[in-house]
């Protein structure tokens, strides 16, 4: 067992890539398509008819996200992605997600934090670069090797007294010296890439420095310590930001069209 654990870590090592947007080495399991079609079975389960949840399809307020998502789509030139956006209506929920193969989500609770479209290019750029950087991906496989190296632990362990301490140091260990890190790496990487993204798209990218000034307002005095977040501080996430805007810019000057950038209209039981 030890040695069939050693190869399959081995094994592991063999499936890094490096990733053409970031330059960074990546631990990648499982094949784009593979990925391409969970995010799509995820999407029908999460946002489907029989999931009971409640999709907006008054055109005033999933316009925008229409709009927004189609030039995106057009600069993020992913062929091979099957694009869907939808508003979930869900007025306490400030947050968006989407999942590989171009499976776009927002809530409406987050319209007023974006407050206008270039605000929602921005952090539809980051949701979407999530899916493109293959991050999605990273997670279950870096999940899966720490599993692995655990149960190798495990093994070796069996006859220690100490073993279930030693196991739980190990896990806690994985969790906030490797998942966790590496979960703050993929939030700064689609924050990066997805400005950049926004911008080719025609859209301002300074709009998203605003973006994280509310969304940084919001959640003042109720996050965890930096090193036990899954996320950046707000504040070192608009630091970056600015750091990132004359590239940010370049790009946006460059953008074959600029496009509109109107308020969001507030879905009903929204407020500002």
């Amino acid at each position: 067992m030890r040695r069939l654990l050693l190869l399959a870590l081995l094994a592991l090592v063999g499936t890094c890539k490096t990733n053409p947007h970031t330059g960074r080495s990546q631990l990648l399991l499982f094949s784009e398509s593979e990925m391409n079609q969970l995010g799509q079975q995820a999407y029908l389960e999460m946002t489907g008819p029989q999931s009971g949840t409640s999709v907006v399809a008054n055109a005033r307020y999933v316009g925008p996200l229409q709009e927004v998502g189609g030039a995106i789509s057009v600069a993020a030139n992913r062929p091979d992605y099957q694009w869907e956006f939808k508003l979930i209506d869900d007025p306490k929920m400030i947050n968006a997600w989407a999942l590989p193969g171009g499976k776009i989500a927002f809530y409406t609770g987050i319209y007023p934090v974006l407050e206008d479209q270039a605000g929602m290019a921005v952090v539809m750029g980051h949701e979407v670069m999530h899916a493109i950087l293959q991050h999605g991906n990273e997670r279950m496989s870096q999940s899966l090797t720490a599993e692995l190296v655990l149960a190798a632990a495990a093994i070796g362990l069996h006859d220690s007294e100490n073993r279930d301490v030693i196991l739980g140091a190990l896990g806690a260990g994985a969790a906030i010296g490797v998942l966790l890190p590496y979960s703050r790496k993929h939030e700064s990487e689609a924050d990066e890439q997805g400005l950049y993204l926004a911008a080719r798209a025609g859209y301002d990218p300074e709009a998203g420095i605003g973006v994280w000034e509310r969304m940084a307002a919001l959640s003042e005095g109720s996050r965890p310590p930096e090193f036990l977040s899954t996320h950046p501080d707000p504040k070192r996430r608009i630091e970056n930001m600015r750091k990132w805007m004359p590239k940010a810019k370049q790009y946006y000057n460059e953008a074959p069209r600029k496009m509109p950038n109107w308020k969001l209209p507030l879905p009903p039981g929204v407020s500002r």
